[in-house]
C-alpha cells in the first residue's frame, strides 16, 4: 500500500484540480513509501459529456488504499458553494474514525472567494470527523491562480509556510 495518497474529488478527469493536489503533494516532500492518486471521476465512471461512463476499475479496493494512507491529500473544485457530490459519496462510505491514522490536507478549488472559504472549511470539517489529524490550513486557491500552470507556484507557496508541520505530524503517526 502507498502511504502518500492523493484523492482527487472532481468530477472531471485531468483537472486543474488534479494538477493543484499532486503539486501540493510534491511540494510537502514527505518521507513516505510511494503514491497513489485516486482519481474518483475515473474509478467511478463520470462524465459531463453524451459519452456513457465507465469507471475503470483500476485500484480493487480503493476504499482500503485511503485507509492505509499516512498522508493523504484530498482537493476538490466548489460545486455550488462546498465539495463535490462525488468525493461526499466516496468519503460517507468511511466509517467515523476511519482515517485516525492518517494527516489529511484539503485542497480546495473555487471561482469565488466566498465559496473557496465554505468549501475549504466543509472539507476540513468532514476529514477531521472521518478522524483525519489536520495540522495546518487547507491550500484553498481561486480559480484564476491555476491559469498557465499556476498549480505549482500555489502549492509551493502554499507549502513553504506549512510543509514542515505535515511532515512532523506524519512522522509523529508513524511513531
Amino acid at each position: 500500500m502507498s502511504e502518500l495518497v492523493v484523492l482527487v474529488g472532481n468530477p472531471r478527469p485531468a483537472s486543474r484540480t488534479r494538477a493543484l493536489a499532486e503539486a501540493t503533494a510534491d511540494a510537502i516532500a514527505a518521507p513516505l513509501d510511494g503514491r497513489v492518486v485516486l482519481e474518483l471521476a475515473d474509478l467511478v465512471g463520470v462524465t459531463f459529456g453524451p459519452e456513457p461512463a465507465c469507471g475503470s476499475g483500476a485500484v480493487e479496493d480503493p476504499f482500503a488504499v485511503v485507509r492505509a494512507a499516512r498522508l493523504l491529500v484530498v482537493a476538490t473544485p466548489a460545486y455550488k458553494g462546498t465539495y463535490t457530490g462525488l468525493l461526499k459519496v466516496f468519503l460517507d462510505q468511511l466509517a467515523a474514525g476511519a482515517l485516525a491514522g492518517a494527516v489529511a490536507v484539503p485542497v480546495a478549488v473555487a471561482a469565488s472567494e466566498a465559496h473557496l472559504r465554505s468549501v475549504s472549511a466543509a472539507l476540513r470539517d468532514l476529514l477531521a470527523e472521518l478522524g483525519a489529524r489536520l495540522p495546518v490550513p487547507p491550500l484553498a486557491v481561486l480559480e484564476p491562480a491555476l491559469a498557465n500552470g499556476g498549480a505549482g507556484d500555489a502549492a509551493v507557496a502554499w507549502a513553504d509556510q506549512h510543509a514542515a508541520a505535515v511532515v512532523r505530524q506524519v512522522r509523529g503517526v508513524a511513531a
